[in-house]
């Protein structure tokens, strides 16, 4: 195994980001005060799990003082040198989107020359009107959006380039690790959420549902990739068919379909829709409690952490196998 924890991490750690800062533009552009604290709890959860991970992936490489060398060269053929740029850009977007979204009296610390005309003029600085902080708001999370949701393909995108592991050779891989990614930062924003509890917030019952309703769409959007995953493999060549014995029977079972699958994914799904059936059947208000908020928030940041422990490991693992001549 040439990929371990370290690697695991790095790939929950970048979903988790790229989860949240997606999250966080949704809410941006849903606009209303009932959104503003899901947005800014997004915001400024986004830029520090993929920094976390990218220290991590560095201190994998074996040499971790020569991770420049990554960024001396742009090759578009090649998954590990787009996601360095990609992460990169990333990372300094969401920085700057969280600085925006700081509390006051923080936001006093957002400035810009008063007499950008002229050099001398640098050394005096007013603070960004709330106008512009809006402004620049929409602006970074119009763009962040879709590096969000390319930070959380690509990570797929990077196992699944790899067709010499016949466990991960699959297109459903990448979507199902953007789905898995953008659960898992709702999720974390949900426990927050949860964890603050109200703090005189207006529009609670509002950003719960939001948060909720979304994290539901994409476990069943997981679902819909997990099958025809499976599917595919089971139906496909004598290696792929043997690779997924791995979960069927084989040292990654008990993780996958426990931890995983029930644990992860529909445990929290049943916890979510109990808490909006009363309002898909239109029958009142939802039964949203911190407890159950928190639990179905922790069940999916631990099914997802655990989802790529089993595809790190299981796909590692399998091999092709020899071609039997009749």
């Amino acid at each position: 195994m040439e990929w371990g924890l370290l690697v695991v991490n790095y790939l929950f750690l970048a979903g988790v980001s790229a989860g949240a800062f997606a999250m966080s533009s949704f809410a941006t552009y849903l606009g209303g005060p009932h959104f503003r604290r899901v947005a800014r709890i997004g915001a400024l959860i986004a830029p520090w799990p993929v920094s976390i991970g990218v220290a991590v992936l560095v201190l994998d490489l074996g040499r971790p003082l020569a991770f420049w060398r990554l960024f001396m060269t742009v090759q578009f053929t090649s998954p590990m040198s787009i996601g360095t740029w990609l992460l990169t850009v990333f990372v300094l977007l969401s920085l700057a989107y969280a600085a925006l979204w700081l509390p006051a009296p923080l936001d006093n610390l957002l400035r810009v020359p008063t007499h950008p005309s002229h050099w001398r003029h640098f050394t005096r600085w007013t603070p960004l009107t709330p106008a512009a902080i809006r402004r620049a708001r929409a602006v970074l999370a119009m763009i962040g959006f879709p590096l969000s949701l390319g930070v959380g393909i690509y990570t797929g995108i990077l196992l699944g380039a790899i067709p010499s592991r016949p466990f991960w050779n699959t297109p459903m891989l990448a979507q199902l690790f953007l789905f898995s990614a953008m659960s898992s930062g709702t999720a974390t924003v949900l426990l927050a959420t949860a964890l603050a509890g109200a703090r005189h917030e207006t529009g609670l019952e509002a950003e719960r549902r939001l948060l909720i309703s979304t994290d539901v769409v994409l476990i069943v959007l997981e679902i819909l990739m997990l099958i025809p995953f499976l599917l595919h493999h089971a139906l496909s060549t004598w290696s792929s068919a043997s690779s997924i014995e791995l979960i069927f029977g084989g040292e990654y079972t008990l993780a996958f379909w426990v931890g995983v699958i029930l644990l992860g994914i529909l445990l929290p799904l049943a916890i979510e829709v109990y808490e909006l059936f009363p309002v898909v059947l239109k029958q009142g208000a939802a039964r949203y409690r911190l407890a159950l908020s928190a639990a179905s928030g922790v069940l999916v940041l631990a099914g997802g952490f655990l989802l790529r422990f089993v595809f790190v490991y299981a796909g590692q693992a399998s091999h092709f196998l020899p071609v039997v001549n009749r």
